[in-house]
């Protein structure tokens, strides 16, 4: 009876989350659940399967439960090095030399227009990914504030958005973030530090499902934010979905990359096991994609 019943929320959470529980992962959802139970002082999973189809405020609960929430500033170094040495300046060349073609225009594009960089962070965690963007764009960009830069950092667990949100970490979280970084862009409070407000700016943290996403549905915010993006972040996140949902989400983050943007992925989400029409950064050293330009 109780691995029916495991069996059957299991199928719960992959049907409103695509998150996948099966075979070694079991272990995490029966733990976590055990743990549920207890602090709801439930006898088992039958009266929890009830309680969670009649209470609408349960099911964000145990899919922020559920979450694996491992992230760290500045993580997977390569990846950023490659960023900042590479793609950012020849961005900055590129949109520049667009600026400068548009003067001859009877009607040139506003700069903004131009000088626009949106970037996706899918599964952001407690935001450390995010904010390690926006550093690592403020410290290589020549004119940064010239930038219309817009990070969307999304996670499913709303616990998470919430500390993301709020920018504060302790002297543990902040270790591997050099001490620069931590004096330009962040304020020293207590036995940690705060993100500064120009830093936040750059970031809209949102609850993501990416479930909703792959089934077409718009990533959250305005209508007109839902442009493509130029650099899409979407690190340790397969991991956690069934063969044929990581197909449909590396389908899902192609569609949402402007021709030429790159896909970051993590170091155990190499693409060749899908069928996709990405091209390897082949100089880049790490797991980096491009989305080439017809």
């Amino acid at each position: 009876m109780e691995e029916a019943l495991l069996d059957t929320i299991a199928h719960f959470v992959q049907k409103r989350s695509r998150l996948c529980f099966r075979e070694q992962k079991r272990s995490i959802l029966r733990q976590r659940l055990t743990e549920r139970l207890t602090h709801l002082g439930m006898p088992g999973l039958a009266d929890y399967w009830g309680y969670l189809r009649n209470s609408a405020k349960e099911e964000p609960i145990l899919l922020d439960l559920l979450t694996i929430n491992e992230t760290s500033f500045f993580r997977n170094p390569g990846q950023f090095r490659f960023l900042t040495e590479r793609i950012v300046p020849t961005l900055e060349k590129t949109r520049g030399e667009e600026v400068i073609r548009s003067w001859g225009r009877a009607a040139p594009a506003p700069p903004g227009s131009i000088m626009k960089l949106r970037i996706l962070c899918a599964g952001c965690s407690t935001g450390e990914e995010p904010y390690s963007v926006a550093m690592a764009l403020f410290a290589t960009l020549r004119y940064p504030r010239a930038w219309d830069i817009e990070i969307l950092a999304g996670d499913l667990s709303d616990s998470c958005i919430r500390t993301a949100a709020a920018g504060y970490y302790d002297a543990e979280r902040l270790k591997g973030l050099p001490a620069t970084h931590i004096d330009r862009y962040m304020e020293r409070r207590g036995n940690g530090a705060v993100v500064k407000d120009e830093i936040k700016g750059l970031i809209r943290f949102c609850r993501l499902n990416l479930n909703d996403v792959i089934n077409g549905g718009p990533l959250p915010g305005p209508e007109d934010g839902n442009e493509p993006f130029d650099i899409i972040f979407c690190r340790n996140v397969m991991i956690y979905f069934s063969p044929e949902t990581q197909q449909q989400l590396v389908d899902t983050l192609f569609r949402l990359l402007v021709p030429g943007g790159y896909l970051f992925t993590g170091d155990a989400e190499p693409l060749h096991l899908y069928d996709h029409e990405f091209a390897p950064v082949p100089d880049a050293g790490c797991l980096i994609y491009r989305k080439m330009e017809a």
